[in-house]
């Protein structure tokens, strides 16, 4: 128990630099308002890191004294914690990892209080059953991932996928769902907003099959400002490292034939025969690939964004040897951040219409699931 009576000044700044939330690593509750009641109150605490006396938790002969009321001694605590560091768990809590705790918070409401009002980003997921897999994409998690460059616009991510059905991608009912479905939620959650001039910028986090998040793609287009997010597996992030250089290489068949088809090879290299097999033989395939294809590839912006000029180079260069009436069969193997910049680059009146296959050992391999037509 505290003897020293803090001064108001100190009360005053320790609650401004925290943001009048406890310090406590991964708690963060707010400690002005009721969580239930929504009532305006103070519930914190101010804790001493280094006890105000000797005998006190951390205390010490010499320094108690002097860091009784200094700042970088206090921490703005709930009441669990609060109890836990004085009480419960004194060992657990040592002074150094109290400071590092203290700092972190304070460093974090920092950045968060220097974003600038033009920098409010919608979060909006797409979330939907691949194979058996189910995801989990927290708003908790994906919305620390804005920061420093973005803060949220609202408390909420604009969800426009279906999660926990019973649907699987091997359905044969699937497709047409999932499709239906995506579109009817951009339409009623997103567009409207879209639409009045509410939504300036979109952090976008899609957790679905690829041939979703073509179609989530073209239904953005490049005129919005969206920001395509990558989950990463090593590290598990969400962040982008500094610009990487990827080298994006587009290789044209021997010879032109009726059909067209273009692998997309950057998670995984892909046989002709798992084409052929699809389209038969008389197919011009072409490729977009990287000397060694890693399902973890996209670590940076800039590598989303070069992609997405390589299939501008793709559509150009193939529809002058093709015509513009010819239908470009889209064989991928790709991130998901590329297949939503796949569609944002694709252009309904100047580009190929495309059908979009997708990968289903169930189904035997490679089969059809949309079509996308230019206008």
């Amino acid at each position: 128990m505290s003897v020293t009576s803090i001064d108001n000044k100190n009360k005053f700044m320790l609650w401004a630099i925290s943001g009048g939330r406890c310090q406590y690593r991964g708690c963060n509750q707010i400690l002005h308002t009721d969580i239930l009641t929504k009532r305006n109150f103070n519930q914190s605490y101010i804790a001493h890191i280094v006890a105000d006396v000797a005998g006190g938790p951390r205390g010490c002969i010499t320094r108690s004294t002097l860091l009784a009321d200094d700042i970088t001694n206090l921490m703005l605590l709930c009441d669990t914690h609060h109890r836990l560091i004085d009480r419960d768990d004194v060992i657990g809590n040592p002074e150094s990892l109290l400071l590092e705790m203290k700092a972190e918070h304070e460093n974090r409401v920092a950045n968060a209080c220097n974003i600038s009002s033009d920098k409010q980003s919608h979060i909006v997921t797409l979330n939907a059953n691949i194979g058996t897999h189910t995801p989990n994409v927290q708003y908790s998690i994906i919305s620390q991932s804005l920061l420093p460059d973005y803060y949220p616009a609202i408390a909420a991510n604009i969800d426009l996928g279906t999660v926990n059905t019973l649907n699987k991608d091997s359905d044969l009912n699937f497709w047409n769902f999932e499709l239906g479905n995506l579109q009817r939620r951009f339409d009623r959650l997103l567009y409207p907003l879209l639409n009045s001039g509410d939504v300036k910028h979109i952090s976008l986090f899609g957790f679905a099959p690829i041939p979703l998040l073509i179609k989530l793609g073209v239904l953005l287009n490049d005129i919005t400002s969206v920001d395509i997010r990558q989950k990463r597996r090593n590290p598990d992030t969400w962040k982008f490292d500094d610009d990487i250089e990827t080298i994006y290489n587009f290789v044209s068949p021997a010879y032109i034939k009726t059909q067209v088809a273009l692998k997309l090879e950057l998670s995984d290299s892909i046989a002709d025969e798992r084409i052929t097999k699809v389209l038969g033989e008389d197919v011009a395939i072409y490729s977009i690939n990287i000397v060694n294809p890693d399902n973890d590839i996209i670590k940076s912006r800039k590598q989303i964004i070069d992609f997405g000029e390589k299939m501008k180079e793709a559509f150009r260069e193939i529809k002058k040897i093709h015509g513009q009436d010819v239908v470009l069969n889209i064989f991928p193997a790709i991130p998901i951040s590329l297949a939503v910049q796949l569609g944002r680059v694709w252009m309904p009146k100047a580009d190929l219409s495309m059908r979009i296959f997708d990968q289903n050992y169930l189904l035997g391999g490679f089969f059809e699931t949309l079509l996308i037509k230019h206008s």
